[in-house]
Parts: C-alpha cells; structure tokens; sequence
C-alpha cells in the first residue's frame, strides 16, 4: 500500500488492540514506511478531522501515534509539527461490498444471509458443512486431557459418557462426578457397589448408603444445589438420569478395544450398552430405559468424540474418519437452532449434517462472522 504523501507502506506487526484504556486504538505497533521501521500507536478515524472534534490535539497520550488510519483524508494532521503518516482507505474499500454486508447485518433473522441461501451453489454448503463439522469435533475435544486431569483413554471416556447425560443443563455436576470418583477408584468395587457409589457421590440420594460405601467415597460428594430441575421433563431429571448413567456405569467396563470394530458393528456394540437399564437394579427402584433419541444423543456426544479423539491422539485417520461416518448413519438431531435452518428450505438428513448446522449457527451466524463463512463470501461477492 501507499501512505497519502505517495511513500511505500506496509504493516509489520498491527499492534494490540486497546479496548480500555484512554489513547490510541492500537499499541505497540511497528509499521514500515519507505524501508525504515517505526514503533509506536496506531489511531483509526472515519475522516482524518475527527483528530481534532476528538481532542487529539491537546492530549499527550496521542503523542507517540505514528499512523493515522482514516476513511476519508479530509484534513492535514500534524504532530509536534510534522505531518502524521496517513492512510486513507477510501481508494481500497468497495463501498458496494461494505453497504452489502451492512445490509446482511440489519437482517432480523438470527441466520442472517438465510433468504439469500437459495441463491448460493450447493458445493459451497457442503464444503462449509463440512470444516464446520470437524471444527466442532476438535472444540470439544481438544483439552479433554486438561478437563479431566488425565490422559488416561478409559477415564476420558467416562468423563465424556458423563458430560453427555448431563446434557447442557447438568453438564457442570455429571462433570464433577467423575472428578470426585475417578474410574480407577469405581472399578474396584463390586458392581452393586459401583451403582451405589455413584449415587452417592452425585449428592441427590439421601437413602442410607452402607459404610463401605461412605468410605470409598473419599473425595466427598456434588453439592445437591448445582443440580438444576427447572425446565427439565421428568424423563429428564437429574434424579433419573443419575440412576441411568449409574447402571450403565456398573455394566460397562470402559475399555477401548471396540474402536477398531466397523461402523456399522460400533453403532450395534454401543446401542447394546445402553440398552437393557430397566433390568438393572440399585439400591433404588428399577431404573427407568434410555429412549432411542437419548441413546443417540450419547453416541453423538459422547462416543463419537471419543473415536475422534482417540484418532486425534494416535494421528490415526482411519478413526477420525469412522468417527465422521458413524453421525452419516445416525438421523438428525431435532431442536430449535435446527428447525431455523428448515425455514430456509435447508435439508438435514443426518447427524453429521446437523453437527455441523449447529457449529455453523453457533460459532458463525451468532457472531456474525460472514466475512470468514464460505457462504457469506459468496453472497457478499455477488
């Protein structure tokens, strides 16, 4: 780029953007102009004048500026009597292309380019759909080791089967349950007492549980008030799903050899895990079944991240694959975010297409990113 005065210009390092403190909006900046490096602060403008409707002029802290950013150059600025170094971006924005997005941004509609969709080759929702999917897939799992203090495969696993019957609601005290008892510590217990001991520690059952029980439970248990009810249905409370994720935990061994079965034998082996809970009994009464959506829900939050994980860690592509193929035979999810995509006349035929719908709603249209979403380029460069 060229400076207003015609020399060479280019950034060598922005600075850091000064979002609370009085002064300039950049700090510590180095700028090179004609070859030689300059260190200082950056100031932006819309027009080169509001130096001077802002007050620049009388405060020291604007002293040390050595490049004014601005719309317009409508004014010379000058700085203990030499000229500010300028550049106008004017010549360099497409007015047309800004005046486009600020449209998409006035859009009521949460997915902000949705009435524009129709108009966008479908190669490119594909495309977004599917780094968006293994965007989400790599957030959720990219500090599992630091979350549960482990790298340990089986803890992780049931950190993750944990975190999955909380769902969003209860996440943070299922979480908490395998903090306070680790799988190492569980699994030496007999299977009644494993059952128990989870109940125990989750905080919510006040039966009189066994002193071996009391005892093994050496880390303390959940705080009763981090559970939340509200806006649960009964099939959803934490009392129930505690008992389920009890039982499951008492029959399942949590070792990983099932990783290399295909996907076709990984869903029917992990469908079979969580099946069956009606007929498993506690210190309580019989647990009531997983539905078929819950059951999938799990494979989806739980299981899946794990094979991607586990392929992640062991840079094995064939699992991170799998893990992508198992949500394609999976149906899709149904929630709120996902019937907005539907008013739009966008079909969601599986898990992994509304995986990667919510990733897209969630980490793009909500922080209206379209000038890094494929489609909003698209429509932006019409």
């Amino acid at each position: 780029m060229k400076l207003t005065t015609g020399e060479n210009f280019k950034i060598v390092y922005q600075g850091d953007y000064n979002a609370y403190e009085s002064g300039p909006d950049f700090l510590n900046a180095k700028v090179e102009i004609d070859g030689l490096l300059w260190v200082g602060n950056i100031e932006l403008h819309v027009r080169s004048k509001d130096w001077f409707l802002h007050k620049h002029h009388t405060d020291i802290n604007y002293e040390t500026v050595i490049l004014h950013v601005v719309y317009e150059d409508n004014a010379n600025v000058f700085l203990n009597g030499f000229a500010i170094p300028t550049l106008e971006l004017k010549p360099i924005i497409d007015i047309h292309h800004f005046h486009k997005y600020a449209g998409l941004l006035k859009n009521k509609h949460t997915i902000l380019c949705g009435t524009q969709l129709r108009n966008v080759q479908p190669i490119y929702l594909v495309s977004l759909q599917e780094k968006a999917l293994f965007q989400r897939l790599s957030r959720k799992t990219n500090n599992l080791s630091f979350l549960t203090g482990s790298k340990d495969a089986n803890q992780i696993l049931y950190f993750l089967l944990a975190r999955a019957f909380g769902t969003k609601i209860n996440q943070l005290p299922f979480e908490e349950i395998t903090q306070r008892l680790p799988l190492s510590l569980l699994k030496k217990q007999n299977k009644k007492q494993q059952q128990a001991l989870v109940q125990f520690t989750s905080g919510m059952f006040t039966s009189d549980f066994s002193k071996t029980i009391k005892s093994a439970a050496s880390n303390g248990k959940v705080n009763s008030s981090s559970w939340k009810f509200c806006g649960t249905r009964p099939g959803n409370s934490p009392m129930v799903r505690i008992q389920q994720f009890s039982a499951i935990v008492r029959e399942f061994d949590f070792e990983t050899s099932f990783l290399y079965l295909s996907k076709e034998q990984l869903l029917e082996y992990w469908m079979e895990i969580l099946k069956g809970i009606a007929d498993v009994k506690g210190e309580f009464d019989k647990v009531p079944d997983l539905t078929k959506s819950f059951k999938e829900q799990i494979i989806i939050n739980c299981f899946v991240p794990f094979l991607f994980w586990y392929g992640q860690i062991n840079s094995d592509e064939q699992l991170i694959e799998k893990s992508i193929e198992i949500l394609r035979l999976l149906p899709p999810e149904y929630n709120a975010i996902l019937d907005k995509w539907k008013k739009f006349d966008i079909c969601i035929n599986n898990a992994a297409e509304s995986q990667a719908s919510l990733e897209i709603f969630n980490e793009f249209c909500t922080r209206k990113k379209c000038l890094a979403c494929d489609i909003g380029i698209q429509i932006l460069r019409k």
